[in-house]
């Protein structure tokens, strides 16, 4: 299988704050929070997407001796596309981490996004600083690969964010 193509993600500081203050809040609570920022594509260029909102769908905090995780809920996995529209399309899972940000073993298992090229954003430290994608561990899907990390130099290809 080829590598992905690069897609460039446009999205706004103002979804990103967004994105935060929900992890935040989860993180205040001792949980990892899980989100899913849903887009569309920017006119005819099918090379870059609009990032436009944010989808929280239902989800369980798990706190054992081993750590923390988050996962959706059985009706959530069920419901998740009665919340997108046809022209829409969910790109990107967000979900925070207790402290650094990696993709953990269950990371790779829990799927909620399985197309080639899906992007998986790590945000460390319950989000406790404003969210800077620089700070986040960010892995998109090979098929057939699995989940690889974006190198630094990648993430301006693949983000663009704006005011």
């Amino acid at each position: 299988m080829t590598a992905p193509r690069d897609v460039l993600h446009i999205i706004h500081e103002a979804l990103l704050s967004r994105t935060r203050d929900f992890l935040y809040e989860r993180g205040l609570h001792g949980c990892e929070g899980m989100a899913l920022w849903i887009g569309e594509p920017d006119g005819e260029d099918s090379d870059r997407v609009r990032l436009t909102r944010l989808l929280v769908p239902e989800q369980i905090c798990t706190k054992t001796e081993f750590g923390v995780a988050v996962d959706m809920t059985e009706r959530a996995h069920l419901t998740l596309l009665d919340h997108v529209a046809p022209h829409e399309r969910l790109y990107v899972r967000v979900h925070s981490h207790p402290g650094r940000a990696y993709h953990s073993e269950r990371d790779d298992e829990n799927l909620v996004l399985t197309h080639h090229g899906a992007l998986s954003v790590v945000v460390p430290d319950f989000a406790r600083r404003p969210l800077q994608l620089e700070d986040c561990a960010i892995y998109r899907l090979h098929r057939g690969r699995g989940w690889l990390p974006l190198a630094p130099n990648e993430l301006a290809r693949i983000f663009e964010v704006i005011p």
